[in-house]
């Protein structure tokens, strides 16, 4: 027990006030970094002009009806034409997230053959610069060839963005009704 020193303790009166490990590997007193600010990715920069596409709940009825149609086309690809490259789909019969063009129009594959067909029973609509809200339920006719047809009462929401000059779905969002 010749030497009582406790080693690793070095300027602990210090470190009380600032962010220092005691790690041997980390014995350096380094100033927090701040992250840099960066804007969002849609917020113009000062050079860019700020044009805001008109929004109405009247927009929404078009864009909801365009998606129908594209439905009772029975064309995948082209229901998925109406979605961002980017787009995310969290469907009404599947459990699994779809992201992106290919992703989405698979799911169309399958979920067309069930031939749906659906119609708005409430409608919120929320407006912004280039984005378009709406939200509410809906209900499918579903049936397919040799099936008989039912009513699915779902839960919905369309998120759009007015971009390069065309509504795109950036969101899609639905949801059996619990009851």
């Amino acid at each position: 027990m010749g030497n009582s020193r406790i080693t690793g303790t070095t300027g602990i009166e210090y470190m009380r006030h600032s962010s220092v490990s005691l790690d041997n590997s980390l014995r350096h007193v380094t100033r927090p970094r701040l992250p840099t600010l960066q804007q969002p990715f849609d917020t113009p920069s000062a050079q860019e002009v700020n044009y805001c596409a008109p929004v109405d709940e009247a927009l929404a009825e078009q864009l909801f009806t365009l998606w129908n149609e594209a439905l009772a086309s029975g064309d995948a690809r082209y229901v998925a034409s109406l979605y961002s490259d980017d787009a995310v789909l969290l469907p009404t019969v599947s459990n699994l997230p779809r992201s992106g063009l290919a992703e989405i129009e698979a799911y169309f594959k399958h979920f067309l053959l069930k031939q749906p067909s659906a119609r708005v029973l409430q409608r919120i609509v929320r407006k912004g610069c280039n984005k378009l809200t709406d939200a509410g339920v809906y209900e499918f006719t579903v049936g397919g060839e040799g099936v008989k047809r039912k009513v699915v009462k779902a839960r919905y929401t369309f998120v759009y963005a007015f971009h390069a000059g065309r509504w795109k779905i950036l969101h899609h969002h639905s949801s059996v009704m619990p009851n």
